[in-house]
């Protein structure tokens, strides 16, 4: 894969996650050792400049960039540019046009409620307001036959309002336009003489499903987002020419890469982009060491996220609501129909933020003292208590590792942080308060790991946790007891795991078409040929990449959603390469799905294809890695520790430094391991023993 002039040159490839309050730049190269990893605290205004700023760094830290012995062969990257341009409501102005009659759709949502028992529900306000929704004379019956002409008057009608609003993106949804979208393409055409400099988003392009609402909302948000991921990628991609990288690679929500020039077009595609790397890597990891379940457990400075890997592969779902929680509190959420890695994500970090509600319980987050001002410990302005200056109190953290406080960790910052807010108020000793945060912070994570396993049939004692993020490896062991998880495992660099997930993704688009038809007089040919239209699409696609595609290197997977008749949900099954199956082997193959699911069968009940769904999968290099070992950090100066606990009595810890340990070396808890950008906390009567591969396996020792 090496061009003509570049033998001599070796190749690296960097991965760039953004956080809530840091942002990871790592380098790996092609025998997937890590040459360089390291952290810069996150610029929220505009983060593009932090990956600009870890771009820069990188020149100070490998001198072979500067004189042309490393090439950096591509950048991998996650974002949270779309996330935040929802949440934040940094979005375009953004209007709607649709079928007349069904202007309200957005507003009228689902009869389902964020919480069945409250009477006062808060539900997300829409991204278009109702003056910027604006009907179409027009309608398409659920077969794509044409059932009132588009009027093109109403076209221009609609058109005159855009332009008086100075509307910057436009989402057009027409009704059954997944089966027909012959109205929407003449709707584009028109708009793009008339508004040239309109973003358009067409939902038979973004999202070609049943489900009215879930298809508008999943427009909208792909044009609401639609120019600040634009600007943001653009503005990356310029940088990285000057570089000489012409290989970007955006990590999806489905855990896949996509080009910039394809994620501009499906940007809210993206809104799941840096948490998906890191359960990537996880599954990588479970493959390395043999482990089947995996739970991964992501916590950084601003929030805390989990998902699960089973039988070594990331559970991904379909559908999914951005922004469900404002203030700690359930709100809706806005909903998205795209295929996305399952998460579980609470506001709790090591930026959040403890305080005293007014009945005078003690709270954590979820609001978060992010990258400005940060927690006080960092100096740079914070008076809140967070969690960080909790552990700052007690001494789990060293001022090395702490990249984002540019003087070093004031702990006497976070002593006085936690006695005004926490402790003078409760008449609890500063070392009680802080005890006491770190367990209603490790309390709620604990129920997080309850909702994606307990609450779904799944026993977290069948489970290994994977530790990342700058805080997980702190609280892991903790959430572990929690749940009764008897082994934790903390890969290398895990404070920068997510940055090595990006590397380590595939190339992967998740196509759909929607076609309702009952299954007992579907035409085998009709069904061919949907999967005939999606992989032309795909085609169109991969050659969009920033790589070539070898056409016989890409797999394809194909699956059916089906449902019983008169049923809203349904039930997906994988057909296996080769020629369709018959219809009645697709009927069988869905009733013994549905019993395996639900535990009973519809014997007597007809059975509807709702969908054709192709995955298409790419690998961009031929060899798979996983990097190994430790990054050199400054030997501790002192080598026990003495902690006090919340009764006030001292306990010794042993303090290392990772990079220390030998192959199959134990460390017995409790003991603090430093490593880059983190710290693992190992607990009394636990063993750590560090492999071979650099992996850390944390298990009880009663």
């Amino acid at each position: 894969m090496t061009r003509a002039g570049e033998a001599s040159r070796a190749r690296a490839w960097v991965g760039i996650d953004i956080g809530g309050t840091f942002s990871d730049v790592v380098v790996i190269n092609e025998m997937g050792e890590v040459l360089t990893a390291f952290k810069v605290p996150s610029t929220p205004d505009d983060p593009a400049e932090a990956v600009i700023t870890g771009l820069n760094h990188l020149k100070d830290r490998l001198p072979g960039l500067a004189d042309g012995r490393l090439l950096p062969a591509a950048v991998f990257h996650g974002t949270t540019v779309a996330t935040n341009a929802l949440i934040q409501k940094r979005g375009a102005k953004t209007a709607l046009l649709t079928t007349e009659g069904c202007r309200d759709v957005l507003e009228l949502r689902r009869q389902a409620r964020p919480d069945l028992y409250r009477l006062f529900q808060r539900i997300s306000p829409p991204l278009v307001n109702q003056q910027r929704r604006l009907e179409i004379a027009e309608r398409m019956a659920f077969d794509g036959s044409i059932i009132t002409p588009l009027q093109k008057d109403s076209v221009h009608e609609a058109i005159e309002v855009l332009r008086q609003g100075e509307v910057e993106a436009l989402a057009i949804c027409f009704l059954h336009a997944y089966a027909n979208d012959v109205h929407e393409q003449d709707v584009k055409r028109i708009v793009e003489q008339e508004l040239p400099h309109v973003d358009l988003s067409l939902s038979s392009d973004v999202c070609p499903e049943v489900g009215e609402f879930e298809r508008t909302s999943t427009v909208v948000i792909n044009a609401y987002v639609s120019l600040e991921v634009r600007r943001y990628l653009r503005r990356l991609r310029e940088t990285l020419s000057r570089y000489g990288v012409n290989q970007f690679h955006v990590v999806k929500s489905n855990g896949g890469l996509t080009s910039a020039t394809n994620a501009e077009r499906y940007p809210v595609h993206l809104i799941e982009s840096g948490p998906a790397a890191g359960i990537v890597a996880t599954a990588e990891l479970g493959r390395l060491k043999g482990i089947q379940n995996l739970i991964a457990f992501d916590m950084g400075g601003t929030t805390a996220k989990v998902g699960v890997v089973r039988g070594r592969q990331p559970h991904l779902t379909r559908e999914f609501y951005a922004d469900r929680y404002a203030e700690g509190d359930d709100v809706g959420g806005y909903a998205i129909r795209s295929p996305v890695i399952d998460l579980a994500e609470i506001g709790a970090g090591g930026g959040s933020i403890a305080w005293l509600d007014p009945a005078g319980v003690l709270k954590v987050g979820p609001q978060s003292a992010g990258s400005q001002p940060g927690p006080a410990c960092y100096d740079r302005g914070g008076e809140l208590p967070t969690v960080t200056d909790a552990h700052a109190v007690l001494g789990t953290l060293s001022p090395d590792l702490l990249e984002g406080a540019p003087s070093g960790l004031r702990r006497d910052l976070a002593r006085a942080a936690v006695e005004k807010e926490i402790a003078r108020p409760l008449d609890w000793t500063i070392e009680q308060s802080a005890h006491a945060i770190l367990e209603i912070a490790t309390a709620n994570m604990a129920e997080m790991v309850r909702l994606v396993t307990v609450r779904r049939g799944l026993d977290p004692r069948d489970f290994a946790l994977v530790a990342y993020g700058g805080a997980g490896p702190l609280h892991a062991c903790d959430i572990a007891r929690e749940v009764g998880i008897e082994k934790v495992v903390v890969p290398p660099y895990p404070g920068m795991f997510s940055a090595m997930g990006t590397i380590m993704c595939e190339v992967r688009y998740d196509l759909v078409q929607s076609l309702l038809q009952k299954l007992s007089v579907l035409e085998p040919e009709y069904v061919q040929e949907a999967f005939q239209k999606l992989e032309r699409r795909a085609q169109n696609l991969l050659a969009d990449e920033a790589v070539p595609v070898d056409p016989e290197s890409v797999r394809y997977f194909r699956h059916l959603d089906l449902r019983h008749e008169g049923q809203l949900h349904e039930l997906g099954i994988a057909l296996r390469q080769g020629e369709l199956p018959s219809r009645e082997e697709i009927e069988e193959d869905f009733r013994s799905a549905y019993h395996d699911s639900y535990g009973y069968r519809l014997p007597g009940s007809a059975v509807e294809l709702v969908s054709v769904r192709l995955g298409v999968v790419f690998r961009l290099w031929e060899h798979e890695f996983f990097p190994a070992g430790a990054q050199e950090i400054r030997v501790p100066d002192e080598r026990e520790r003495v902690i006090v606990e919340a009764d006030g009595s001292e306990v010794l810890w042993r303090v290392l430094a990772r990079h220390e340990l030998e192959p199959g070396e134990e460390v017995r808890g409790p003991a603090l391991i430093e490593d880059v950008g983190s710290v693992v906390r190992v607990l009394a009567d636990q063993a750590a023993q560090h492999d071979e591969e650099g992996v850390l396996i944390i298990e009880e020792r009663r």
